[in-house]
């Protein structure tokens, strides 16, 4: 039974790699790698390469063969819906000089809309496969066209026929879709914290109070309090710093090994490939009752999710694990 990984948002994902940036110059790239993206993308293939059964749908656009091709390529599950839209291309910016510190740009365009003939296509084509599916993934933004509340309708179709239901989302996507009580919601805490208390804490991820190595009482209790009010499991990442796992007012902070910062290549996706190998490990767990998991069971997936966001790290390519990584499997129950 495979896992389906929808995305609203997919594109290409340009990664360029050069020595160091220099603003209003002519600046020479060393080497440029095109491949399928997008979270609900990534979070497929690394579940693929870590030999879960999953694909990913989405919907396509004027330019979807090229997108086919390159999913093709690397044997990559997609299945597009059809869309008269142009499929974006991000663009993230590599600089992999030691001395002037390693830094990596990400230049976001904008999805094209999509019409309510795709949306319709979509949802009609979800529900025939819901029946057979492990579990459903909705992770990443929707792109202009898919009406509001889309997110909760799908994870709705998916609690209504038995599985289970994990996303990365934040905002009104999120609050709408936590009626349908996902199993887990992977989050960042900045996010988590823009989304149900935007005015208390300010400076966002990588500054200020949300950005500290430890996390003050304050916030622990805030999360606590949101996650009284929902039935889920809150898994709440924080870049480097430990994680943040969160049910029914019990908070439990996780650990993060280090990585040396000259290990990292490019950040860019780990996110994505946490999720993949979470969700990974609890397949491979068998869980049976998702609802109420086993607070340390979801904490022993979360540590191999870890460890997949790690190996994305050392990877140039945005949702790529090692191959060496990938091929030493997942830890048996």
């Amino acid at each position: 039974m495979p896992v389906i990984s929808i995305c609203l948002s997919p594109g290409f994902q340009r990664s360029v790699v050069i020595d160091s940036l220099i603003p209003g110059e002519v600046n020479r790239l060393k080497s440029v790698i095109v491949d399928v993206a997008g979270k609900g993308v990534n979070v497929c293939r690394v579940l693929q390469r870590l030999g879960i059964d999953a694909f990913c749908l989405a919907q396509g656009g004027s330019n979807a063969d090229e997108l086919m091709a390159l999913a093709r390529r690397e044997e990559l599950d997609l299945r597009l819906i059809p869309a008269s839209g142009r499929l974006r291309t991000c663009t993230s910016i590599v600089e992999t000089s030691l001395t002037a510190g390693r830094r990596v740009t990400e230049m976001v365009e904008p999805s094209s809309a999509v019409d309510e003939s795709c949306v319709n296509a979509l949802s009609e084509t979800l529900a025939a496969l819901l029946p057979t599916a492990s579990a459903l993934v909705i992770a990443g933004s929707m792109a202009p066209g898919y009406p509001a509340g889309y997110p909760a309708r799908l994870a709705g179709m998916a609690r209504e026929s038995g599985v289970p239901v994990l996303v990365d989302m934040q905002g009104a996507d999120l609050l709408d879709t936590l009626a349908a009580r996902p199993v887990v919601v992977k989050i960042n805490l900045a996010e988590f914290a823009a989304t149900f208390f935007p005015q208390r804490f300010g400076g966002g991820e990588h500054g200020g109070v949300l950005a500290q190595a430890l996390v003050s009482p304050e916030i622990l209790n805030a999360v606590a309090d949101v996650s009284r009010n929902h039935v889920t499991s809150f898994v709440l990442t924080r870049g480097a710093s430990s994680i943040l796992l969160v049910r029914d007012g019990d908070v439990r902070v996780i650990p993060v090994p280090a990585l040396a910062a000259e290990q990292i290549i490019n950040p860019i996706g780990s996110g994505d490939a946490f999720l993949a190998g979470m969700l990974a490990q609890l397949l491979t767990d068998r869980m049976s009752a998702w609802d109420r998991m086993p607070l340390q069971v979801l904490e022993k997936a979360i540590g191999f999710g870890t460890a997949c966001a790690q190996s994305n790290a050392r990877t140039l390519r945005p949702g790529f694990l090692e191959d060496s990584f990938a091929s030493s499997g997942l830890h048996s129950p």
